[in-house]
């Protein structure tokens, strides 16, 4: 069986759910490798620093004990240069430094001249070498190591240089710890120090990194990725960033630090933009830093590895998942397609087709049930559908009958009276539903014309068999008497007699008499009619049907040729929008103004005004209009 559109789209979207989560496990993943591998890097350079850094204060802690002893031999030998210089050989013989010295403010010693330094040291293994070495030639005055050492006091631990030349003695790379000294008077006087071979700073970088190598790198050198890049380094800068001492040639100053320390690092770029990451630890005593600097690959290179082992096995697993998913999923939505089957002949009519069988409840076995259920509803429907269907038809066709019967009782020629010229009439009735409760008609008699209008409470086929008896009532009244108030008034009582269901009328009737203009009309309850704009006045009467021994006034006009009569119902006024707005008087007022044609052209143009304020809201109440004009008396 083809693979159905269902099955396709949950396969789709849990392929798509496990790989958005995968996605988000593997970004993860990659985010943890990424700290880890920082973090790793981080502990190797703060391991090594912290090594560097102990090793370096431990021997410089033993190189300040002797070096203070000896100033205190030197501080108790002030009284001559004699004395000083027995007291350095004294101290060089005890410790085996490479030197040791005392340098000494201007003039101080009376007769030595403004520079005064004594130095001692190993000419060979065998003999000591004597030496004043301070000079115009050799102004220590302005040399870092005298103003450092000048500059601390006696309590304070010494200063260890950065490596300087000098060309005084051997012209060699010295590196000295400095003190101050101080007389009995406890005036600083000058500055001792002992010569050291920087070199041996490199036997503790080596010796750390030995460390390093067991620790971090199993007894291996660093990985070397490629030949012509230094991925792993041990520097010691001074305060300017020169390199005074490292394991290789790598210089600082060639990378730049950017913003932000990730993990206690430092991370740099060299001129090529690749990354360093940086541990930098200050050392006690000196202006030195140890600085460890490790390639961007290096970092990541055990990192990646285990990425990549991580993401191979994932894909895998993934692939796996997915492809038992699939098979799983189309095997759950198969019995959907055997039932989708059925439902398209059951949609074609044949409500007995057959439905599948399923071995397990589940909610496809229950949806199955379901259908089957809905099925024989469907067929009972069907029948139920046919004989309602038929009697609907049958109904809408006796209304359709009735509707016809209700507006043939009504006049509709126009022009009402072709062979008059005194008078223009025209009428028109819409009802809401196929028959409906309004009214209106008119007829001459001696000269007079006999019109009426209403509106029979309610609506529906109750409203047009009042309408039907009122129109007739009407009718047969007025051919014996031109009296309006009489005609209501016999209709009232003839509608009040076996009003079961207490349904009125309202209802306005007139004779106007077309020689003299004269009119006398009788309201039970309508609309006022119009008289060219201006309401015509009508006194408030009940409407008929509501009690039969009702008396109802009579009222008089007079109409002059030109004037038009324009009579509606409620239909006109309470003709709502959809916001539920009414279309009201004052809208009337505008057309009947607006419009100075004949009474079928005031009728068709109130009729557009009120469609288009209706719109398509559906109509809620018969409207039925009449106007009469009287253009000439005889």
């Amino acid at each position: 069986m083809k693979k159905s559109k269902l099955s396709r789209r949950i396969t789709w979207c849990v392929v798509g759910i496990m790989s958005f989560f995968n996605v988000l496990i593997i970004g993860a993943i990659l985010t943890f490798v990424f700290k880890v591998s920082l973090l790793n890097s981080s502990s190797r350079g703060q391991y090594v620093v912290d090594g560097i850094e102990g090793k370096i204060e431990s021997t410089l802690w033993a190189v300040h004990i002797a070096a203070a002893n000896n100033r205190d031999e030197i501080e108790r030998n002030l009284q001559s240069p004699e004395h000083v210089f027995d007291a350095l050989e004294r101290e060089i013989n005890v410790n085996k430094f490479l030197g040791c010295f005392a340098a000494f403010e201007p003039d101080y010693f009376e007769g030595q001249g403004h520079w005064f330094e004594a130095y001692v040291y190993h000419a060979d293994s065998t003999r000591l070498e004597h030496q004043q070495i301070g000079s115009s030639s050799h102004n220590y005055f302005n040399g870092p190591w005298y103003e450092k050492g000048l500059s601390l006091d006696r309590q304070d631990l010494g200063y260890l240089t950065a490596p300087y030349f000098d060309d005084s003695v051997d012209s060699a790379m010295y590196c000295s710890y400095v003190l101050p000294i101080v007389d009995r008077q406890g005036r600083k006087v000058g500055v001792y120090g002992v010569d050291l071979n920087y070199l041996w700073f490199n036997e503790v970088i080596d010796e750390v990194q030995k460390i390093v190598k067991k620790e971090f790198f199993r007894n291996d050198d660093p990985p070397q990725i490629s030949d012509d890049i230094i991925y792993f380094s041990v520097q010691i800068i001074d305060s300017k960033g020169n390199r005074i001492l490292g394991s290789d040639t790598l210089d600082l100053n060639i990378l730049q630090a950017e913003q932000e320390k990730v993990f206690g690092q430092q991370e740099m770029k060299d001129l090529k933009g690749t990354p360093y990451y940086v541990n930098f630890k200050p050392l006690a005593s000196t202006d030195w830093t140890v600085a460890v600097i490790q390639h961007r690959d290096l970092v990541f290179a055990w990192g990646e590895i285990l990425a990549i082992s991580i993401l191979f096995c994932m894909g895998i697993g993934c692939f796996v998942i997915f492809f038992f998913t699939i098979r799983s999923i189309h095997r759950a939505t198969k019995p959907l397609a055997f039932l989708s089957e059925s439902a398209q002949e059951v949609a074609k009519g044949n409500f007995d087709a057959p439905l599948p069988t399923f071995k397990h409840n589940d909610e496809v076995a229950q949806l199955r049930d379901s259908f089957g259920t809905m099925q024989q509803s469907l067929k009972q429907y069907m029948e139920e559908l046919k004989v309602s269907t038929a009697a609907k038809a049958s109904i809408e066709s006796e209304l359709n009958v009735a509707h016809s019967i209700q507006m043939s009782m009504i006049p509709k020629t126009f022009p009402a009276f072709p062979h008059r010229k005194d008078i223009e009439l025209y009428a028109s009735l819409s009802p809401a539903k196929a028959v409906g409760g309004d009214l209106y008609d008119f007829f001459i008699r001696d000269e007079k014309l006999f019109l009426c209008i209403g509106d029979v409470s309610g609506k529906g086929v109750p409203a047009s068999l009042v309408m039907a008896v009122s129109r007739t009532l009407f009718r047969n009244i007025s051919a014996h008497t031109d009296k309006p108030s009489h005609i209501v008034e016999t209709m009232n009582v003839n509608i009040c007699d076996g009003n079961d269901e207490c349904m009125f009328v309202t209802l306005f009737v007139g004779v106007l008499d077309l020689s003299t203009g004269h009119m006398c009309y009788s309201n039970a309850g309508h609309e006022a009619p119009y008289v060219q704009a201006a309401l015509l006045p009508c006194n408030s009467n009940l409407p008929i049907g509501v009690a039969p021994d009702l008396k109802y006034s009579e009222q008089e006009t007079e109409l002059v040729p030109g004037m038009t009569l324009f009579l509606y119902t409620d239909g006109l006024t309470e003709a709502e929008n959809s916001t539920k707005e009414l279309f009201g008087r004052k809208r009337i007022d505008e057309v009947i103004k607006s419009t100075k044609g004949s009474p079928q052209e005031l009728i068709e143009t109130m009729t557009a005004v009120v469609h288009q304020f209706v719109g398509d809201t559906e109509q809620s109440d018969d409207l039925t209009m009449m106007a009469v004009r009287l253009t000439s008396k005889k």
